[in-house]
């Protein structure tokens, strides 16, 4: 039987052959298609793409677009030309991302054509990947979850303003004394900030009416694996990439179709940030990937 890393690699493959058969797209290619060409959840899609390849979806674009703009180089009569071929929108464009990558510019990489047949050739794979990444130690428990229902505002922003946040819901649930957890769900994985998220809350008694920017949910009942974060919420991805390295090392578990579970247990108000806690849940089924 084929393992498991294995098995995602070749589907992160797949999405990596689409991603560079639309590499010039304008708009990029949607994240759904890509996650759909490698017959993953979208609400998992890109945090494992990111572990196998070591860098975002975006962050592949920009390095393959620039692998074509070095290529280009080499053929093209002006550093302009070159960037228009490999879809930079200007010359200002692409010697910004060239000097971020390689620091040089283009026009110096056009005087030593050696060179530049190594930066093209550095720039057409991926700087690491999950071979290089390899899962910390870390306890966890396979868990059942009935549906919890939530009151949530759900934000464009991946870990906006949580005090304020929280705050705000804590307000519309009437105060501390109804609310019986305390509940994050990332929507999406986008890159290290950007991308959906609800802030939720479950609540011992409902309001009477909420706002327009809270709606009611249900969280997906099922099996997850859980494990829990200690110390501060900057430290929570690390853990939460963790555990989704710990789970391709499992033959008999794989990501369900929903959403990551974030249970914060502490106020950090009242909590040294050394001794938060917070349980993380990771949605699995037990079926074979088809």
């Amino acid at each position: 039987m084929i393992d498991r890393q294995t098995l995602v690699l070749a589907r992160i493959e797949r999405a990596v052959a689409l991603l560079q058969s639309h590499l010039f797209d304008t708009p990029p290619l949607d994240l759904a298609k890509l996650a759909d060409a490698a017959a993953l959840s979208p609400f998992h899609f890109h945090r494992l793409y990111r572990l196998v390849t070591g860098e975002t979806c975006a962050q592949t674009i920009s390095r393959l677009r620039l692998a074509a703009g070095a290529r280009h180089l080499s053929a093209a009569a002006t550093v302009t030309d070159a960037a228009l071929q490999a879809g930079f929108s200007s010359s200002q464009a692409f010697a910004k991302a060239m000097k971020r990558q390689a620091h040089l510019s283009p026009s110096q990489l056009r005087d030593d054509p050696e060179l530049l047949d190594v930066i093209a050739g550095r720039l057409s794979h991926p700087a690491s990947g999950m071979a290089a990444n390899p899962p910390g130690w870390l306890s966890v428990e396979l868990v059942s979850l009935a549906p919890m229902r939530l009151m949530t505002v759900r934000t464009e922003h991946l870990y906006p303003d949580l005090f304020d946040t929280y705050g705000m819901l804590f307000e519309q649930a009437g105060g501390p004394e109804v609310v019986q957890a305390i509940i994050g769900m990332p929507r999406d994985d986008s890159d290290n900030q950007a991308g959906q998220f609800d802030s939720a809350l479950l609540l011992s008694e409902a309001p009477r009416e909420l706002p327009d920017n809270l709606f009611w949910q249900d969280s997906a009942q099922g099996d997850y694996l859980r494990t829990r974060h200690l110390g501060s919420f900057a430290g929570l991805e690390a853990t939460v990439d963790n555990l989704y390295l710990t789970l391709l090392g499992m033959d008999d578990l794989w990501p369900a179709d929903s959403p990551c579970i974030y249970h914060y247990l502490d106020d950090p108000e009242m909590v040294e940030e050394s001794a938060l806690r917070t349980y993380i849940y990771l949605p699995v089924v037990r079926s074979e990937p088809q």
